[in-house]
């Protein structure tokens, strides 16, 4: 057992003197405990029944926010039938009675302990003697209590075991013998239980109730994140459907527009004559659709808002944790969404072959290469513009980076088909439909400044036209479907194209590998490009030093 006898550190300047004759320790094991501020008031009271700790940290028992307190300031330990008090290395020191204590004391009750110059103090004493005594209460200081009470006719009641006491209060049946008090303190028990299964009932109802709600809200927050999410796709797909009714329409007016061109260039050189009335009519005609196109244009933009508004509610009833993984998987999904694929319906597995790919362009540096052409001649914006002219997605400024790291002066393979080159990799005779002629060297693996495809202004003007025509007809507004046609444009991938259904619910890129077998480099062509425009969304975030592309671009105002 420790010694009694602690020697006590002199007190702070102006500390009362410990009376060394209070010597009474406190018998029982629970303390009584208030923290004291400066002018004496209890700011919080707290009762113990076994060992606890002061200090300034969390998850100490009893907290005080206060710099001049340590984290853990001191321990208070119940030992030997007393209550100890121990320093904990504390910063400013542990004070009894406005003595430092230099390492542990044995408590006297009512104490009062200061920590250093904090203007906060800790009272300490005996709840038991706080106390007016009160009826015995069920349990076990009740039966403690329970005295035997004399026998009839003179004779002595023999000694119950603790045991014998129990089952005597707490049996259903009186025995005979019972005293008044044994009565009186089985009925104490009786109410006791009577109140506490009514609480019991009132705590059971209440959770049980509870749980309902709980479970009613999980249904509902089902039911609705699956109704959004419903109405979502659907809206999703009648935008798709405008959209691609639009980029036709645009290919139709476009064509409309050149013929009556070409036909006013004739009347004027004399060599058709056409009837006035007729050229008016057909301007009429291309003024009317131009008139109709704006509008359907505009409420497009009002389903693409209303599909947002959708978008919104389901991260709303969706629930999800912030993670590197999930916000991978949402810039993904926000990629796809920009190539005119359904995000809601993006698979698992399209996810996951997306970040393999990402790894890839981490292990290489031609995406580093390739951004800093882009930079370097500042292609982005000449791109973004005519990307926007012709309505289409500003992912597609990825493609080109595939194609040739945005060289301006590559070439291809040689292959039955010709020779690719440019920025774009245009063959001849497909760069021929759109404007693009070829020169001299064409047949030849050389760089020829006469070949148009080589001039980055004009091979942007007809990739964007291509892609375009395209995304308007075979593709249905399906973004990597069109990077599938583009890449092997000659090849059957593009019949395999055509011979999906025709409508935007089923040609989409996910159907499409479910549905062919496509070639290895169609297949990483895509992905490429896809990973590419994830990565371009958050650079930094995978390691990469180059600025968003499409962020620091801004379109050339055409």
């Amino acid at each position: 057992m420790e010694d009694d006898k602690t020697v006590l550190m002199s007190a702070k300047p102006g500390a009362a003197q410990a009376d060394p004759d209070r010597t009474l320790l406190v018998g029982a094991s629970r303390l009584a405990a208030s923290v004291l501020d400066a002018s004496g008031r209890a700011v919080a009271d707290f009762t113990f029944a076994k060992d606890f700790r002061v200090g300034r940290s969390a998850d100490n028992d009893v907290v005080i926010q206060d710099p001049s307190v340590s984290r853990q300031h001191c321990e208070i330990k119940f030992s030997g039938g007393a209550w100890w008090l121990f320093d904990l290395n504390s910063s400013h020191g542990v004070f009894l009675e406005g003595l430092r204590v230099p390492g542990k004391v044995k408590l006297a009750l009512p104490a009062t302990i200061g920590f250093g110059p904090a203007p906060f103090a800790l009272k300490l004493s005996d709840p038991a003697a706080q106390q007016k005594p009160i009826l015995p209460q069920p349990g076990a200081a009740a039966i403690a209590q329970v005295e035997p009470q004399p026998a009839q006719h003179g004779q002595s009641r023999p000694q119950l075991t603790p045991e014998q006491i129990k089952n005597r209060l707490l049996s259903e049946q009186e025995s005979e013998d019972m005293g008044d008090y044994t009565r009186m303190v089985r009925g104490f028990i009786r109410e006791d239980r009577t109140v506490r299964t009514k609480s019991y009932k009132k705590w059971i109802w209440s959770l049980a109730g509870l749980l309902v709600l709980v479970a009613g809200l999980a249904v509902y927050q089902r039911f609705a994140l699956d109704n959004a999410r419903t109405l979502a796709i659907n809206m999703f797909y009648d935008i798709k459907t405008l959209e691609v009714s639009l980029s036709q329409a645009d290919i139709r007016l476009e064509q409309s527009a050149e013929t009556l061109a070409q036909t006013l260039a004739a009347v004027n050189d004399e060599k058709m004559r056409v009837s006035q009335e007729r050229i008016k009519e057909e301007q009429l005609r291309i003024q009317q659709e131009k008139k109709r196109l704006a509008e359907e244009r505009e409420r497009l933009k009002a389903m693409k808002v209303k599909y947002q508004a959708y978008l919104q509610q389901i991260d709303f009833l969706r629930l999800s944790f912030p993670s590197d993984e999930e916000y991978e998987r949402e810039l993904v999904t926000r990629v796809a969404r920009g190539f005119g694929e359904s995000e809601l319906e993006v698979p698992e597995e399209f996810v996951t072959k997306v970040k393999q790919y990402i790894d890839n362009w981490k292990n290489s540096s031609r995406l580093q290469l390739a951004i800093r052409n882009l930079e370097t001649n500042q292609y982005a914006p000449i791109v973004l513009s005519e990307l926007e002219k012709e309505g289409l997605p500003a992912y597609f400024l990825y493609l080109p980076l595939q194609e040739s790291n945005y060289d301006s002066k590559a070439v291809g393979p040689e292959t039955r088909f010709g020779i690719a080159k440019g920025a774009w990799q245009f063959l001849a005779s497909t760069g021929q439909e759109y404007g693009l002629v070829p020169g001299p060297l064409a047949n030849t693996r050389d760089y020829d400044e006469q070949d148009a495809r080589f001039d980055f202004n004009q091979a942007t003007r007809a990739g964007a036209k291509y892609l375009k025509y395209i995304y308007g007809t075979q593709a249905q507004a399906s973004g990597l479907l069109v990077m599938a046609s583009y890449n092997y444009g000659h090849n059957k991938v593009r019949s395999m194209v055509e011979n999906m259904p025709d409508n935007p619910r089923d040609k989409n890129f996910w159907k499409f590998i479910q549905q062919y077998e496509i070639p290895a480099e169609t297949y990483d062509y895509v992905f490429y490009i896809v990973s590419a425009a994830v990565i371009g969304e958050d650079p930094k975030h995978f390691g990469f030093d180059f600025k968003p592309p499409l962020l620091a671009a801004m379109p050339v105002p055409g």
